[in-house]
């Protein structure tokens, strides 16, 4: 769609000619716009159309300002929401007062506006203005009993206007919080609490009847009734609650004035992961794995013992990270091997260090095991290719496939292992050039000296004089690991800078300082 040309220079205001559209042609380009996300110019034209009198535009511009707002252009949102708020439009009203509450859309954070963009929403018709207007004014009503009063004057509009959750929001402010009081701080009451929960309750509030249900759980404010406590507990989660899940798990995974049940627990918490929060797998998970952790010192044969490693096994499912190392000490005690890697690699994933240490000291120890009497190889001042023997190649092939996983796992040292058996033997291993320079990078600082050799080894000469099966010239790259090798004090490689100075092998030919290399490697 060719945009007419109606818009002043770079203003982001209609043009002169747009002011003798009508407000219908204004709200079709508007909408027009606006459909196909041109959403400043759809803004333009939406304004104009609004400014006229079209209540259509204003519906729209109001659903253009959340657009605005969800995509975080605090000033575009600011704009739409104004023009709406000074036509009376109390939903934008109340848009305003949470920017200058947190100070968005180029405005300073302002309390006092807040407030008086919520108490204005209130007037133009939205209860939950009322509900704001009293929370701003929570902080000092915790202080003063006057300014409690006014608070809760407001939040009893809200609740005239059918916004339930102001009964929660009265009681909080009455109960009494175990310390002690400061002159001129207003009467607390748990009971009072208690009665504004219960009225919250009986009108439908999760939040009022999670509150009554804690007090009547642990005796606050009245004498303890777990029974009505779990009455209001399941009301509120029948209605969709997701926090009263973890108050249900936690109960009866601590056996707090109920019978303690991990099943019970595990499952609760899992509801609350089926309601959309991720916390209920990991509190699941870590419930199980308390309770199998006892595994190791129940005795075999006992019921308990196989309950325990059920709880293991549950834990893992749910990715608990501990569980996943004990269920990998527990594999290796019964010899199974390829389980205890399994679990160690799965812990690894799950953020386990402990889990990633022992996985890379398995590996490795099965590598050395592997390699036997050819451990020679590891030796960092092996500078060329060794003949291999017989039967050795298939011993290196199974001591690289462990050194890969322990690479896989995060082990520098491994990466900087396979370089070197890449570089060398890469035909036998059957690796490709990329192989052996990704090798090279993920190995890092671990044997820095012996990565730079072989990359000095690599790009050194026209040909490979060691045996190195990846060979690629590059002068300057050659000169620039000699010289870092040589500055780092390895004396075999002042010879060697000095003839790249001499002949200017990868850098200028300088004399002077080929002969300081070659004093340096005649002392």
């Amino acid at each position: 769609m060719k945009e007419r040309d109606l818009t002043g220079k770079g203003s982001g205001n209609v043009g002169n000619e747009a002011l003798n559209l009508t407000k219908k042609e204004l709200l079709n380009l508007g909408e027009q716009y606006l459909k196909i996300r041109n959403y400043d110019s759809a803004m333009n034209y939406l304004s104009r159309a609004v400014i006229q009198g079209s209540s259509r535009a204003g519906t729209k511009l109001y659903e253009l300002g959340k657009i605005f707002y969800n995509r975080l252009n605090y000033e575009s949102a600011f704009r739409c929401f104004q023009l709406l708020s000074d036509k009376g439009h109390g939903e934008s009203t109340l848009h305003l007062g949470e920017m200058y509450e947190y100070g968005r859309g180029g405005v300073p954070s302002s309390l006092q506006k807040a407030f008086d963009c919520f108490a204005t929403a209130y007037q133009q018709g939205v209860p939950r203005g009322a509900y704001l207007a009293g929370r701003l004014m929570t902080a000092d009503a915790l202080r003063s009993e006057e300014i409690r009063d006014i608070a809760v004057s407001w939040y009893k509009e809200a609740i005239a206007g059918g916004i339930t959750e102001a009964y929660a929001a009265i009681g909080k402010l009455y109960i009494e919080d175990g310390r002690r009081a400061l002159p001129g701080d207003p009467p607390k009451s748990d009971k009072t609490a208690l009665s504004w929960f219960l009225r919250g309750a009986v009108h439908g509030d999760n939040l009022s009847r999670e509150l009554a249900g804690d007090f009547f759980i642990y005796g606050i404010g009245t004498k303890t009734d777990v029974k009505r406590g779990m009455e209001l507990y399941f009301q509120a989660f029948h209605d969709g609650s997701v926090s009263v899940c973890f108050k249900l798990g936690n109960l009866y995974s601590n056996g707090f004035y109920v019978h303690k049940n991990v099943d019970l627990s595990v499952a609760w918490y899992l509801k609350a992961f089926e309601r959309g929060d991720s916390r209920g797998k990991y509190y699941a998970g870590r419930v199980s794995y308390l309770a199998g952790r006892s595994y190791p010192s129940i005795p075999e044969g006992l019921e308990e013992k196989a309950k325990a490693l059920y709880y293991l096994e549950q834990a893992a499912s749910f990715g608990n990270a501990d569980a996943f190392e004990m269920l990998a000490d527990i594999s290796l005690s019964r010899g199974n091997y390829k389980e205890f890697e399994e679990n160690l690699k799965q812990g690894t994933l799950s953020g386990s260090e402990d889990c990633r240490e022992k996985l890379v000291r398995y590996c490795c120890s099965r590598a050395l095991k592997a390699l036997g009497p050819m451990k020679g190889l590891l030796e960092s001042s092996t500078a060329m290719k060794v003949p291999l023997g017989c039967g050795d190649e298939e011993s290196l092939k199974e001591a690289v496939s462990w050194y890969r996983k322990a690479a896989a796992a995060g082990d520098g040292e491994s990466w900087a292992i396979l370089a070197r058996f890449y570089f060398f033997y890469g035909d036998i291993l059957q690796v490709r050039e990329r192989d052996f320079t990704k090798a090279v990078k993920q190995a890092g600082s671990s044997g820095a000296v012996q990565m730079k050799r072989l990359l000095w080894m690599y790009y050194a000469g026209p040909k490979a004089l060691n045996g190195e099966v990846f060979h690629k010239e590059n002068a300057k790259k050659a000169f620039q690991m000699a010289h870092q090798l040589a500055r780092e004090g390895y004396a075999a490689f002042y010879p060697v800078l000095s003839s790249y100075y001499e002949i200017g092998y990868g850098t200028r030919k300088n004399s002077r300082l080929a002969a300081h290399w070659a004093e340096k490697a005649r002392i």
